[in-house]
């Protein structure tokens, strides 16, 4: 029977994840999709119609920082579904 690390961590850890050494800063639009668990269709259309998050666009890769997710969710966050979730 191996024995487990236990200063490895295997499960995501959100802001702080890190990959190759280096703070992760930003998610693409299939890993925001994921998260939000909607279509990345709806992300593109949200674009289009300036309704999601603020996004980076270099060149066709587009990324949303993820301070500027967590600020998009902070803003939307309802204690009723009778109020509007977006302008």
């Amino acid at each position: 029977m191996q024995k487990q690390n236990p200063s490895v961590r295997t499960e995501r850890i959100g802001r702080s994840d890190v990959r190759g050494g280096a703070q992760r800063i930003a998610f693409d639009e299939y890993e925001l999709a994921g998260r939000w668990g909607i279509s990345v269709k709806t992300l593109r259309r949200w674009r289009q119609e300036q309704l999601g998050p603020v996004f980076c666009k270099l060149g066709a890769r587009v990324t949303y920082l993820i301070s500027e997710i967590e600020a998009f969710e902070r803003r939307n966050a309802r204690h009723s579904t009778f109020t509007r979730a977006y302008a």
